[in-house]
């Protein structure tokens, strides 16, 4: 079984505005909600995106372990857009359930405190 990927939108409500972009392109940080699913309908991933230069900024006084980040080098929505739906199309497993917790490093599942 492979995940079919549903899109993704932005959370945060001050950059959900159509044509957003951060004042620094190499400097961000936005919240989004992935989907992917099998058949019919998808469940959420929720993750943080941001850049190498934020995540610094964010976690350089401590040893840290992120689940759900991830880091673009610089604002690219296309890039990420193709990222997510790779990942979601290059992920497989014998279950949903099996497949949705590979997916949740990415971002963390919706369902995840179920399994």
């Amino acid at each position: 079984m492979k995940a079919h990927y549903c899109g993704y939108r932005i959370l945060d409500h001050d950059k959900r505005a159509e044509g957003w972009r951060p004042e620094d392109p190499e400097d961000f940080e936005f919240s989004i909600d992935f989907y992917a699913g099998c058949g019919d309908g998808a469940d959420a991933f929720t993750s943080e995106v941001c850049s190498p230069r934020r995540l610094m900024k964010k976690f350089a006084t401590s040893v840290c372990s992120p689940q759900g980040v991830l880091i673009m080098p610089s604002f690219d929505l296309v890039a990420l857009d193709a990222f997510l739906r790779q990942l979601c199309e290059n992920t497989e497993a014998q279950t949903w359930d099996a497949l949705a917790l590979k997916l949740n490093g990415a971002g963390r599942w919706e369902f995840a405190h179920r399994t």
